[in-house]
């Protein structure tokens, strides 16, 4: 049987077509108020998929940094409770995730938030909404915002926003754990040696941080491996 070129792409595009971040706008994307650049069209797709080697952080587009493209997208405030949204065709039943920060041009990245299972929403299709607090006492001014995915295919995604950071308030509690001693981020999948489980399972991060969110369970969790290649 012969396909259409219109349906192979479709076709294609399900097959290995995943999740982004929609807010806040990320480096790179269509709904940026900023990019002059065409989008990235594969910023939804896993790292090294479909032809495509990346290289760094954030797909690649930390080279927006102190470009009119890359301007700040949103303001928050130091402690306060922010939101982020995904998109996409391909939500793979769910996954873990983490935010986090980079308050050095992107050169680490800092836990924010673990949310363990069942991100993205694996029983949804429209609403995408995540909620998590912003670490009290995080540098001011300009940092970059970053959400990491990973499905159950040992499959890897980075989309990243450039984010102003405001006082917070008065009132705001002191952080259990100082900014700077909050671990990094998770890198797995990556060809660093480090591998998140496959199929069955989904990510129990080995260093999630002070803030957790625990998914719907119906998965069990289990920890990337070998453990001396992810960090613990």
């Amino acid at each position: 049987m012969k396909l259409s070129v219109f349906t192979a792409c479709v076709l294609f595009s399900e097959a290995f077509a995943h999740m982004q971040l929609l807010e806040p706008p990320p480096l790179g994307g269509s709904n940026n108020p900023f990019l002059t650049d065409p989008p990235d069209p594969y910023l939804q797709y896993p790292y090294n998929c479909c032809g495509r080697v990346d290289t760094g952080f954030c797909h690649g587009h930390l080279n927006l940094l102190g470009t009119p493209q890359g301007q700040p997208v949103a303001t928050w405030a130091a402690g306060s409770v922010q939101g982020f949204s995904l998109t996409g065709i391909g939500n793979h039943y769910g996954g873990s995730c983490q935010v986090g920060f980079s308050a050095d041009n992107g050169i680490t990245f800092q836990v924010a938030t673990s949310f363990e299972g069942n991100c993205p929403h694996r029983h949804s299709t429209d609403s995408q909404d995540f909620e998590f607090t912003v670490p009290a006492d995080i540098p001011l001014g300009n940092v970059v915002f970053a959400w990491i995915w990973y499905n159950r295919e040992q499959e890897f995604n980075m989309n990243c926003a450039v984010i102003t950071i405001t006082e917070g308030a008065d009132d705001t509690p002191t952080p259990s754990t100082p900014f700077n001693q909050r671990p990094f981020m998770l890198l797995a999948d990556v060809g660093n040696g480090c591998l998140t489980p496959k199929t069955t399972t989904e990510v129990m991060y080995p260093n999630p941080g002070p803030d957790v969110v625990m998914g719907d369970g119906e998965y069990a969790l289990e920890l990337p491996y070998p453990p001396s290649m992810c960090g613990y």
